[in-house]
């Protein structure tokens, strides 16, 4: 009998690490991009006042229809994604499955990153990590936090979570995703995207190449000590902001994720979208370092998909609805840019 080598733990957590050194610095610390610091319109203020009940879409939707962006007789398909998403709700990708049998390429939403294969970068890195899950001055949360917020905090925590013991040994921004994960969680929504990595898988099974640009992050131990350097009021800043999204705005979270996956796309223009320049983002900034790397991840789609559309007759990408929709989003620089854009 063959038996399996098995895998270090410490292999796997500076693997790990690796790849929240790299989302920290391009998604505001573990994807709390997602954690929107958007500011709600007049009309959705009053139902954002009162979350709704768990949200429920309960099986197979396809979500939007794509948008098609033409340059000649070459055709870029954009697939829409949202977070968060339905929990209960499976993608149904049979469109997608037709556009990968047109197509020669597909580009993500976000470059793949690397450290490079230097085992002692990579067990530096783990350290790192693990020294950047330590709160400021070893203080518990409610040491930390001013009063008032602590208390807002603590509100949340004792109606969507109360038996968590994990949030008061945390820094206030990893405090902020891991409340953010627990009341999503039970307000029926899902904060990990799994639709691009269907995509992606469907790709390499119908053997269309993925266009996955590597950026390199020639330093990641010094993107973590410049996050762990992040003051501390801009945490706390972060993790207000992240508090005050789930008191007022998971009623229209909870709609858009619903939009979605029923393909509104109207309602999805309507409602408000996410600001890029969040709090969290704005605390882990502070460093020139990793604002060029937030930059680098940003623009890196929008240079793929035009080079892409050059080089195929088709090609197929992802993005957030949060960065194609808008005066200023992908799909309004795309159409300044000369390209015929059509879609839902």
């Amino acid at each position: 009998m063959q038996t399996r080598a098995r895998s270090s733990p410490r292999r796997h957590s500076s693997a790990r690490a690796a790849r929240l050194c790299a989302v920290t610095a391009g998604a505001a610390l573990l994807a709390l991009a997602a954690a929107r610091a958007q500011q709600t319109s007049p009309g959705t203020a009053a139902a954002a006042a009162a979350p709704e009940e768990e949200v429920v879409v309960e099986g197979r939707h396809e979500g939007p229809r794509m948008w098609r962006v033409r340059k000649g007789d070459h055709t870029l398909w954009i697939l829409g994604t949202l977070s968060p998403l339905p929990k209960k709700m499976v993608w149904q990708p049979d469109t997608v499955q037709e556009v990968l049998k047109q197509v020669q390429e597909v580009v993500p939403a976000w470059p793949a990153y690397g450290i490079g294969a230097n085992p002692i970068t990579a067990l530096r890195v783990y350290i790192e990590w693990r020294r950047l899950q330590k709160p400021p001055d070893h203080l518990p949360l409610r040491q930390t936090l001013p009063p008032p917020l602590y208390a807002r905090v603590s509100a949340l925590r004792a109606r969507y979570d109360p038996k968590d013991s994990k949030l008061e040994e945390m820094r206030p921004m990893l405090a902020a995703r891991q409340l953010l994960s627990r009341v999503f969680d039970a307000s029926g929504l899902a904060l990990q995207n799994e639709v691009q990595q269907q995509v992606l898988k469907l790709a390499r099974a119908q053997g269309v190449r993925v266009h996955q640009d590597k950026l390199k992050i020639e330093d990641p131990v010094d993107v973590l000590k410049d996050v762990e350097a992040t003051p501390l009021s801009g945490e706390i800043a972060c993790l207000d902001a992240v508090v005050t999204l789930l008191e007022t705005d998971l009623g229209p979270m909870q709609a858009r994720a619903r939009a979605w996956a029923l393909g509104d796309v109207d309602t999805l223009r309507r409602l408000p979208h996410a600001d890029d320049r969040t709090a969290c983002v704005a605390a882990v900034s502070t460093s020139e370092r990793v604002r060029t790397l937030i930059a680098r991840a940003q623009d890196d789609w929008l240079i793929a998909v035009e080079d892409s559309l050059t080089r195929n007759r088709g090609t197929l990408a992802v993005q957030s609805m949060d960065r194609l929709l808008g005066e200023t989003g992908a799909l309004a620089v795309l159409r300044s840019r000369g390209y015929q854009v059509e879609g839902p």
